[in-house]
């Protein structure tokens, strides 16, 4: 395997979003796992088993993308193969975040997927919201499943289990998941009374934010 040459501003700025991630409420303990795109062969990726909120640089996994091999002996998040299959389909995005919030995984563990467009964030940065049955978690299907729907959505449901956002950068990946989570927040606390935003205006907000 060749040699990774990582910087220690990379690892630095990689634990601090890993960090800000917990601190944001967005997972707890050792759910939830996040990756960056150092090139196109590899990746940094949090270790399996990491509580993010206590994340150091001891905790980083450099990972091969093909292979999911370790180039500094580090094992990565069992759910490397999720984030190797996105990255290889969408090689415009370089981060990726599997988290597990409150209201987003509510959303997550019932029957009927809802209208997300409940606030204008969603259209404005989010987008389509994917959903993907329950399928078994670090396996090949559910990493293929989330990758071919990440081609239309930056932010997918797995049934019973979280969210993946993806994105060019952190603080996309970030906004994308904390507006995720507030509006999932809104939706559960409406329930039955939610009026969503009505179909006509997407393209309009879509518009807005062109301005």
């Amino acid at each position: 395997m060749e040699k990774v040459n990582v910087s220690e501003k990379s690892i630095e700025e990689f634990v601090l979003i890993g960090r800000e991630v917990a601190r944001k409420g967005l997972v707890n303990c050792s759910s939830g796992n996040i990756s960056f795109r150092i090139n196109k062969n590899y990746i940094l990726i949090s270790q399996t088993g990491c509580w993010l909120e206590n994340m150091t640089s001891e905790n980083v996994s450099v990972v091969e993308l093909e292979s999911g091999a370790s180039a500094n002996d580090k094992q990565p998040s069992g759910e490397w193969k999720l984030h190797a299959a996105v990255y290889k389909q969408r090689p415009d995005i370089n981060v990726i975040l599997h988290f597990q919030s409150p209201n987003a995984t509510t959303l997550a563990c019932i029957e009927k997927m809802p209208d997300y467009n409940a606030i204008i964030e969603i259209p404005l940065y989010i987008g389509s919201v994917a959903h993907v049955p329950f399928l078994m978690p670090g396996s090949a299907e559910l990493a293929e499943a989330v990758a071919q729907h990440s081609l239309h959505s930056n932010v997918i449901q797995l049934s019973n289990h979280g969210q993946v956002a993806i994105g060019r950068n952190y603080n996309e990946v970030l906004e994308r998941a904390v507006f995720f989570e507030l509006n999932c927040s809104i939706i559960v606390k409406a329930g039955l009374n939610l009026s969503p935003i009505k179909e006509n205006h997407i393209p309009l907000l879509k518009n807005y934010r062109k301005q």
